[in-house]
């Protein structure tokens, strides 16, 4: 935002604040802080029109399973219960999903079997 890098008086505190509820999946206040809530409203609806859909951890960007920032929310938490740092609990995760890969054969491409039919 060329505001916040032009240094005008409380708008880095306003886009910080409306990263923080993108962060936290907070809809409503991420409406409410854009510059033209109505317009942002209606685009989050284009796609995800239920009302349901404004508490949702996720966006129709990356969807419930690729969401960037519902994975890091997972992380800090499996960190905080483990009783790890974040960065530990990423080292672990990511020798799990390697150990997990090397047992399925280590094949970035899976051959497409024929349908039986």
């Amino acid at each position: 935002m060329a505001d916040v890098a032009k240094g005008h008086p409380g708008v880095r505190a306003r886009d910080d604040a409306l990263s923080k509820a993108r962060f936290e999946f907070r809809w409503m206040d991420q409406f409410n802080l854009s510059l033209d809530p109505d317009t942002a409203r209606d685009f989050h609806d284009e796609t995800l029109p239920k009302d349901s859909s404004k508490v949702a951890h996720f966006c129709s960007m990356c969807g419930p399973k690729f969401c960037s920032m519902k994975i890091t929310q997972e992380v800090r938490e499996y960190a905080k219960n483990k009783g790890v740092s974040d960065e530990q609990a990423i080292q672990d995760g990511m020798q799990t999903m390697s150990d997990e890969f090397k047992k399925v054969g280590g094949e970035i491409y899976i051959p497409i079997t024929p349908a039986q039919g």
